[in-house]
């Protein structure tokens, strides 16, 4: 068997129903990342006056699921560039669903920091593979569509969160419990729904399996694709460099996030620019206007390309929080929410359809198949550093500092970020992967 005929096919290939079947299976477990991780922030308003924890405890709490990540991320990723990512990529919605209930029975901070740092071993697991799985998956027109859903159903668990958050907001204590065990239920469905999922026929063909790319060939529908068969250069690849760009620019985007995007109800309470429940009223319409920028991402992915939409929404991103710290030191007092609220719009829509699409993407698509989950892992391992860095600094800073040196620091990474992509960025849109392993 020509084993490149069904990768030329595969690239060649329109977007079929398994396309799609593959990508929605794997962005069931980004939405399952996405509720996870940021229904800490709407739990710790229950939790913090309930366990009286003090600001320290509350970002450990905060931190103990990226922390999982960065280990979870890291193993896993090496482990199916070795086995194989069908295995992983079934058995680690279990591992969600226990220490999602466990986290939801936790009867003290400890329990809870423990239960929700192994919890983030379970999405550490997902974000080696689920990018890395579509696109293996994935046609080159239309690649970026289907990669970008990944982060948009990431939102889109994240504004749910948000939202059962505030529905139940009115039912005291015992809240929180059903909002960190909640994410239990759509995990088991993920995991009984995963079964069905063959191993990713660029997997097979670095392993030279011949049963499972005639298989793959069949259920995808690729008999009748054909392809231009076209000689493509053999250019030497800087993956120093590559590692440098893409590993450099994930780390300043969650270094820019993490603190502002799991704390934003608490701070909009702190600085007392609102109640409990207007807070999360207030942080459910930025989760959601993160989903519609996510949405733009899908439909432009692969015609505004990766590279200057990444330089451009870094710049946004800290612009925006230059402004809040200007007017503050400018006129001496707080913004007010007619101008915080519109620079938190922008801040999370170049986040969410921006840098927080295309940071994973790069990795995704910038590294081979034999080393590709063993990348997104280490991507990942490295770009939850940042997230841990700003989960732990952001809250204490505010509370002790208020937010002026924060917003200017954030300001600096994000320029940081647009400088790195400007000159070390790679364009890889409508490109194969192979094309880009030469």
């Amino acid at each position: 068997m020509n084993e490149g005929s069904i990768l030329k096919k595969l690239d060649a290939s329109p977007i079929k129903r398994y396309h799609y079947f593959i990508t929605a299976l794997s962005d069931a477990g980004y939405f399952l990342d996405g509720y996870d991780l940021l229904v800490i922030g709407p739990a710790l308003l229950f939790i913090i006056p309930i366990l009286h924890i003090s600001v320290y405890i509350s970002a450990l709490i905060g931190v103990s699921t990226i922390i999982g990540q960065l280990v979870g991320g890291a193993f896993f990723g090496v482990l199916a560039d070795l086995n194989g990512r069908k295995s992983i990529y079934q058995w680690d919605m279990l591992i969600f669903a226990v220490f999602a209930i466990l986290s939801g029975l936790s009867q003290n901070a400890l329990e809870l920091i423990i239960f929700r740092t192994l919890l983030g071993l379970a999405i550490g697991a997902d974000y080696a593979l689920t990018l890395s799985i579509i696109g293996e998956y994935s046609p080159v027109k239309g690649r970026g569509k289907l990669l970008g859903t990944g982060l948009m159903s990431w939102w889109i668990g994240g504004a749910f969160a948000v939202f059962l958050g505030y529905l139940l907001y009115p039912y005291g204590s015992f809240s929180w419990r059903y909002l960190l065990a909640a994410g239990a239920i759509p995990a088991i469905i993920v995991l009984i729904l995963r079964r069905r999922v063959e191993e990713t026929p660029r997997f097979a063909v670095e392993k030279h399996n011949d049963g499972e790319i005639k298989d793959i060939e069949e259920r995808i529908g690729l008999d009748n694709v054909s392809y231009a068969n076209d000689a493509l250069d053999n250019i030497p690849v800087n993956y120093p460099k590559r590692a440098f760009f893409t590993f450099t620019s994930w780390f300043f985007n969650d270094l820019i996030f993490y603190g502002i995007g799991i704390y934003t109800s608490t701070l909009l309470l702190e600085l007392h620019y609102s109640t409990h429940r207007a807070s999360l009223s207030l942080t459910l319409y930025l989760y959601l206007i993160g989903v519609i920028a996510t949405v733009f991402f899908v439909f432009t992915a692969d015609i505004l390309g990766r590279k200057k939409w990444q330089e451009y929404t870094f710049l946004a991103q800290g612009l925006s929080l230059l402004i809040l710290a200007l007017y503050a030191i400018i006129i001496g007092r707080a913004p007010p929410l007619l101008l915080l609220f519109p620079m938190f719009a922008i801040f999370y829509f170049a986040n969410a359809g921006g840098t927080g699409e295309t940071t994973g993407i790069f990795v995704s698509e910038l590294f081979p198949t034999r080393i590709r989950t063993t990348s997104m892992g280490a991507g990942t391992a490295i770009s939850r550093v940042g997230a841990i860095i700003s989960a732990i600094v952001f809250p204490i800073t505010v509370n002790i500092y208020g937010p002026i040196p924060m917003e200017i620091l954030l300001f600096i990474v994000g320029l940081l970020g647009f400088l790195i992509t400007y000159f070390l960025g790679i364009e890889t849109k409508n490109k194969s992967l192979e094309s880009l392993d030469r």
